[in-house]
């Protein structure tokens, strides 16, 4: 049994005991621990860690301290020393229950295993930002990185500073890159172009339907909806239902049954006469709030085709992007740049397509009705040729 007085007497002879050690992590502290030991975000301590602006000097040294303590690194330079060896890519994703991020990766994933690589994919759904869902894949010493959040808010110098150490090609970025490859549509134009197919059928109040703000390409294609009413001389209406298939269908019957009622609030000469989906998971709430309300005759479009949509009552219209051609062509150029392609960042565009089933095509209703139809622009060819 030890001697209770043994601490006492070696204190007294001067003999200093060692400090105990914290224990040793069991695995490789990650952006979130630095996070969370700094007592800030983890898109401000990638902010911090990647160079971005916008971050106190008191703060950036606290995030420093925190990621010293805690042996975080990106290790870049064992990354880069790796490189040769590297059989996997990297692909960041903004929600997997979405068909067309699955799509994507099919694709991607196709590519791969033909030249005989693996696939590593993260998502950034449940709140997560675009870093966070990257953060992960670069501690796998991936060759390459497909990045297809369609999410805002990333700090900037972000995914630059990536770039300057393996290829990355973004899908649906809201602009071309510098830095990176980008392939994907053109959002604008996609809400422009089926704005403009519902005005041409004689609707007057239609409204825009996203899931958010931080969904930039669902932004930028609410933009292209603002621009085609204001050419027409109409004011734009538009609302958000969220990111969660549970909260989409309750919060799309509550705004439809206010907005379509002619002895609602807006009266008869402000109730909507059609409606336009700016993004898939958005899209199947408003068909379900539309059937529970029995709104067969409200007028409806969708960005993004979906299966069944020829089943919907009536069926659904589209504008389709040709997902399939998005990934396979990112694919190509990420392979390309692990290979040692050098050339300039590439933006690419695929072509869209309107897909006629009935739904967009249904006059305004009777009940609200406009005196008389708006004279729209329509491209060249026709609504069916802006595809």
């Amino acid at each position: 049994m030890a001697d209770p007085a043994a601490p006492a007497a070696a204190a007294a002879q001067g003999l200093a005991r060692p400090a105990a050690r914290p224990p040793a992590r069991a695995t490789r502290a990650t952006l979130v621990d630095v996070a969370a030991a700094a007592g800030t975000s983890a898109s401000t301590v990638s902010r911090v860690l990647h160079g971005g602006a916008g971050v106190t000097d008191e703060l950036s040294e606290r995030v420093r301290r925190a990621a010293r303590e805690l042996g975080y690194s990106v290790n870049r330079q064992a990354r880069t020393l790796r490189r040769g060896k590297d059989t996997a890519i990297g692909v960041a994703v903004e929600d997997f229950t979405i068909p067309f991020f699955g799509r994507i990766v099919a694709r991607v994933e196709q590519a791969a295993h033909e030249r005989g690589y693996g696939v590593v994919i993260t998502c950034a759904g449940s709140g997560r930002s675009e870093e966070e869902a990257v953060e992960p894949l670069l501690s796998r010493s991936v060759a390459g990185l497909v990045v297809a959040t369609g999410t805002a808010g990333a700090p900037e110098g972000y995914l630059a500073a990536l770039a300057e150490e393996l290829p990355v090609v973004q899908v649906d970025a809201p602009a071309p890159s510098t830095y990176s490859d980008t392939v994907g549509i053109d959002n604008e134009a996609a809400g422009r172009l089926l704005t403009e197919h519902l005005l041409a059928r004689g609707h007057r109040r239609v409204l825009f339907v996203g899931s958010g703000p931080a969904a930039t390409t669902v932004q930028l294609r609410r933009r292209g909806y603002e621009a085609a009413m204001r050419q027409a001389g109409l004011e734009p209406r538009s609302t958000w239902l969220g990111y969660l298939p549970s909260e989409t269908a309750e919060r799309a019957v509550a705004v439809l049954r206010e907005l379509t009622d002619p002895a609602g609030p807006s009266g008869p000469d402000g109730a909507i006469t059609a409606v336009l989906s700016g993004v898939a998971r958005v899209t199947m709430g408003l068909a379900s709030a539309m059937a529970r309300l029995g709104l067969r005759d409200l007028a409806y479009a969708a960005v993004d085709d979906l299966a069944g949509a020829d089943a919907f009552s009536p069926p659904l219209t589209v504008l389709e992007q040709d997902v399939e051609a998005i990934g396979t062509r990112a694919a190509e150029l990420l392979f390309a740049r692990i290979d040692g392609d050098r050339r300039p960042p590439v933006h690419e565009q695929v072509p869209l397509r309107l897909i006629e089933r009935g739904s967009g095509e249904l006059p305004p209703r009777p009940a609200a009705a406009a005196a008389a139809p708006v004279a729209v622009p329509v491209a060249e060819g026709g609504a069916a040729a802006a595809s």
